[in-house]
């Protein structure tokens, strides 16, 4: 006769802990965010990591048993969700900040009427905001964000630890200021080529004033957009730096938050 199968609890509820977490943070992952990729297979990624890395999670956590109530389930459930959108909200403001800056400096260059059709968001995004967003991507995976994203969701659980109360009004505090970092960091991302254009702009109206029988709408727009895109591949490089170092600092920024959250 074959014994009994036993069904460690305190692993299922780790699993589905960080499933949850996950989940949303698989929702807001770059290539798996949008509607190319089916909504089963989002999940099916969560759950499958989830379950990979809750032994490693449990070795760390304190010992003692876990309240299993279906209380404390449903308020863990709850918990684990508004853990993992705080997460993805911080790891989702340098990719909104880059496509806003790249509508920025769309808007500047005279590409602001140029979209195409995003496939992911389904929807249509401005030339250069796409341009931006995908080169972000690149860095991200460069710089191995990717994992660094699992780990800190890992790691969640021994600091943020299930079953356990959390201070959701200070991790809330810090996201706010994640998101007015947003708006500067898009600011300094398109502003060489905000400066620049602005310099571009006072030129012509000197020229216009001086030679008022020059059309300046024939000659500024080309000006405009031969100046726009040079200065904009110039500040690639720029560019690349500083992503480069905002994604080598997710697991600071992430540490942050889950240490606002523990009160």
């Amino acid at each position: 006769m074959n014994p009994p199968v036993q069904l460690d609890f305190t692993w299922l509820v780790l699993t589905l802990a960080l499933a949850l977490r996950l989940s949303i943070l698989v929702a807001m992952l770059p290539l798996l965010s949008g509607s190319t990729v089916p909504p089963l297979w989002r999940v099916a990624i969560a759950v499958v990591i989830a379950g990979a890395t809750a032994p490693a999670v449990a070795a760390q956590l304190p010992p003692g048993p876990l309240d299993l109530s279906w209380e404390a389930l449903a308020a863990e459930g709850l918990r684990s969700l508004a853990v993992g959108a705080l997460l993805a909200f911080t790891a989702g403001v340098p990719f909104a900040a880059v496509r806003f800056a790249g509508e920025l400096i769309g808007v500047q260059i005279g590409f602001s009427m140029v979209n195409t059709i995003d496939p992911q968001g389904m929807g249509q995004v401005s030339v250069l905001a796409n341009l931006y967003y995908l080169l972000a991507v690149m860095i991200f995976f460069a710089v191995d964000g990717h994992h660094t994203l699992i780990a800190v969701c890992a790691q969640s659980c021994a600091l943020v630890p299930p079953l356990q109360p959390i201070s959701l009004e200070a991790g809330s505090w810090l996201v706010v200021q994640e998101f007015a970092g947003f708006f500067e960091l898009g600011l300094r991302l398109a502003a060489p080529v905000a400066v620049v254009l602005l310099l571009v702009s006072v030129a012509m109206g000197f020229v216009v004033k001086t030679v008022p029988q020059i059309n300046i709408l024939v000659v500024g727009f080309p000006i405009t957009i031969a100046v726009g895109l040079a200065t904009m591949g110039l500040s690639l490089v720029f560019f690349g730096q500083v992503l480069g170092s905002l994604f080598a600092d997710l697991e600071g920024r992430f540490g942050a938050v889950l240490g606002a959250l523990q009160g």
